[in-house]
């Protein structure tokens, strides 16, 4: 959609005001179109545009979690779910290391702890790709990851996770998580502390599987002492009887994939975690 005919439509509705008339873009997903909308030098809103399906999930998310600060705040959905308006969340977008079992302990207990359940009727997934069962999911992820892995693990490496993620436990745990929950969405201050977490990718699961993403997205401390403090910051009820050795391993393999992909520099990192971890669960 013309960026120009959101604008007027958002000036039509009183969501900007008149002097709104800037905009710059900024860097979306693979499949959104996002712009700041400036209020003078400095952005004040972001429109993101996706698949309609997306736009709702991501509003939802959004509404559903509005009293989390951390979040930023829904101010607008097109009716037609074509786009969204959010606040623009000021502060640096760039992890450079340091604490990082702080950084995950601050996720869990500012965000991950108060998620939501969802009530049974709704499918685990993507919304684009719902599962029945929340291991069909991880079972694609697996899946898919593989193809992109490939001999950078060896086959038995590959089996033992493919078999791990086929004896999960279904705990039938359904909560609204953020999806895509690491570094590359977190918004910080000048002195390092997390100040934001932006543009979710809603998933409905388990909310463990929000917390490994953010600890395996970057290749540093990923040792056992570095996440399980955060672990056990969240209530039996939202992780039941779980191995961490495995459910990190697991989160480990797919972000592999995604390092392949896009961080190529980070792979030799990663491998290493990958044999510690390994060893854990054997």
């Amino acid at each position: 959609m013309d960026v120009q005919l959101i604008l007027k439509e958002l000036h039509e509705v009183g969501v900007l005001e008149g002097h709104m008339q800037e905009f710059k873009p900024l860097t979306g997903g693979t499949s959104s179109e996002v712009i700041a909308v400036m209020d003078g030098a400095k952005p004040r809103y972001v429109i993101k545009q996706n698949d309609p399906v997306i736009v709702e999930a991501e509003a939802e998310f959004l509404h559903t979690y509005s009293q989390i600060e951390k979040l930023t705040r829904l101010v607008y959905v097109d009716p037609l779910h074509r786009y969204l308006v959010y606040m623009f969340k000021p502060g640096l977008t760039r992890y450079h290391g340091g604490n990082k079992s702080y950084l995950l302990l601050n996720l869990a207990t500012e965000l991950i702890a108060q998620y939501k359940p969802l009530g049974e009727k709704r499918h685990y997934g993507y919304p684009d790709h719902p599962f029945v069962d929340w291991r069909d999911f991880l079972l694609h992820r697996t899946k898919e990851s593989g193809k992109i892995i490939q001999d950078v693990l060896s086959p038995e490496d590959h089996r033992i996770v493919h078999a791990l993620v086929a004896g999960m436990p279904q705990r039938n745990f359904k909560y609204l998580l953020h999806g895509d929950c690491g570094i590359h969405n977190f918004v910080f201050a000048e002195n390092g502390t997390l100040t934001g977490i932006i543009d979710p990718d809603p998933v409905v699961g388990e909310p463990l599987y929000d917390l490994i993403y953010a600890f395996c997205s970057s290749p540093d401390m990923l040792t056992v002492d570095t996440i399980l403090p955060a672990v056990e910051k969240l209530e039996p009820g939202m992780t039941g009887s779980y191995e961490l050795n495995t459910e990190v391993l697991q989160g480990l393999y797919f972000r592999i994939a995604t390092c392949i992909r896009h961080h190529p520099e980070d792979l030799d990192q990663y491998t290493e975690a990958w044999t510690y971890w390994l060893n854990r669960v054997r």
